[in-house]
């Protein structure tokens, strides 16, 4: 049995890591707060213009390549996006695994991996993945990029996938990241961002396709404002699921520290208990010492 001594050093440190998590936990719920909030704030936003480039499908037929799917795909472009920091659970685990699985499911296509997040870019770049890109900037700063002015990260994200995909370097480019649903749950999802597929909206789906219904006129035409549209439609995807991403990933991060903090407490409970046993011992000991000692005496 060890020592007093090393039993309470243990129940120090394990003390300390406890304290440690509880204010992770703390800086994950003030995070997630505004993170859910400015995702479900966005939402709105990105589900009209989705809308209305739906409506604008069949008015457009000079556009056609960015609908048509190719009967042989050869290469795929997948955007991937992870965190830049662990202790977040299953958070990068699912989302990577989601991307692997496609990947298998792809095997006889080439494919080429753009990462946002370092967590990603840790996986991949260890396994024979061919990485075509790797964003060095966190994934928070890409999201906020056109929020805080400066250079719009997003927006050359975008017009790189217009012009590989016009430039046939891709087939099809997906997007890869975690839907926040709840604090307990987000699950991993998928988007062919190009070419263009019908998504799936949320609530509020029905009310941006009411208002293009009818005898619409287009000005100054539907082939202009599609151009211009596109590239919009690409940055309010990849910003939302960036936004996303963030908030299932704080909320992941969250329980985690949770569940770490109650682990620390349940060991420190072991622990106490253990010290007290292994103090008990060492001071009936110290009596029986005693005892047969004062008896010796006598005798």
């Amino acid at each position: 049995m060890e020592s007093t001594r090393d039993i309470k050093r243990r129940i120090k440190s394990i003390t300390n890591i406890q304290q440690i998590t509880r204010a992770m936990e703390m800086v994950a719920a003030n995070r997630l707060k505004k993170a859910e909030s400015r995702a479900l704030s966005s939402r709105p936003y990105t589900q009209n213009v989705t809308s209305i480039l739906r409506n604008l499908i069949q008015t457009t037929p000079e556009k056609a390549h960015f609908f048509d799917l190719k009967k042989e795909v050869k290469k795929i472009m997948i955007l991937l996006i992870t965190s830049d920091k662990g202790l977040c659970g299953a958070y990068n685990t699912n989302a990577i695994q989601h991307a692997v699985k496609f990947i298998k499911e792809h095997s006889k296509s080439e494919i080429s991996l753009h990462l946002i997040g370092k967590k990603g870019n840790i996986f991949f770049q260890r396994r024979p993945y061919t990485i075509g890109q790797y964003y060095k900037d966190t994934v928070e700063q890409i999201g906020l990029s056109s929020l805080k002015g400066g250079d719009n990260k997003i927006s050359e994200i975008a017009a790189r996938m217009i012009k590989d995909f016009e430039e046939d370097n891709y087939d099809e480019i997906y997007l890869f990241y975690t839907k926040f649903k709840t604090v307990m749950k987000s699950d991993p999802a998928r988007i062919r961002l190009l070419p263009l597929e019908n998504i799936d909206t949320d609530s509020g789906e029905g009310e941006g396709k009411k208002a293009l219904q009818g005898d619409c006129i287009l000005e100054p035409s539907s082939e202009v404002i599609f151009s211009k549209l596109l590239p919009k439609y690409l940055e309010c995807q990849l910003r939302q699921a960036i936004f996303e991403s963030l908030t299932a990933e704080y909320a992941a991060r969250r329980v985690a520290m949770i569940a770490a903090s109650e682990n620390a407490e349940e060991i420190i409970d072991e622990l106490t208990q253990v010290y007290n046993k292994a103090r008990q011992e060492a001071i009936t000991k110290e009596l029986l010492e005693v005892v047969s000692g004062s008896e010796a005496l006598r005798s």
